[in-house]
């Protein structure tokens, strides 16, 4: 309960501070960012959103028709859809991003959101590969240790059969 109050009073002292821009009439470009807010009708469906980005300037965009999402659940189950078809749930799906303080990239036009997936965080393929690398060169390493530690071990086995050949012929000779 006292989240959804912080980030209101921190909202309403960005709007203060004159630090909200809406999107430009004309301008294009990606944002990405956190939502702040979210604003719906009276049915539910989504209206417009903010986003804040990394640098603390906060973007209102209003959603379209065309407006396309490609959003996250908790669970990592991906959801898509256009404003179209589905007003009502991706103003949940929005809200569901702000409680969680995931971070969104959308792509707009001229003030309207033209789409908002879940930014991208890392490349998962990438981090996979060089964890297999780093798997693989740590097993390499250690059956070169364990070939290494055996030939020692049948170099030393040798030398001891050799001392106590030495040994015993000197006790022959005695």
């Amino acid at each position: 309960m006292k989240r959804p109050v912080i980030i209101l009073a921190l909202v309403a002292m960005l709007v203060s501070a004159g630090t909200v821009t809406a999107a430009a009439q004309g301008e294009s470009g990606l944002v990405s960012g956190v939502v702040v807010a979210v604003n719906r009708d009276d049915g539910g469906g989504l209206v417009s959103f903010s986003i804040m980005d990394s640098e603390g300037n906060t973007h209102e965009f209003d959603v379209t028709g065309e407006t396309e999402y490609g959003l996250e659940n908790q669970a990592g189950d991906r959801w898509t859809a256009t404003h179209a078809d589905e007003p009502v749930a991706a103003a949940e799906r929005l809200r569901d991003q702000q409680r969680r303080f995931v971070p969104l990239t959308v792509r707009f036009e001229s003030g309207s959101a033209g789409s908002v997936v879940v930014t991208e965080s890392g490349r998962l393929e990438t981090n996979l590969g060089f964890l297999f690398a780093i798997y693989i060169v740590t097993w390499a390493a250690f059956f070169a240790y364990v070939f290494v530690m055996s030939r020692r071990q049948r170099d030393l086995g040798r030398q001891i059969e050799q001392l106590k050949e030495l040994a015993g012929n000197r006790n022959g000779d005695q």
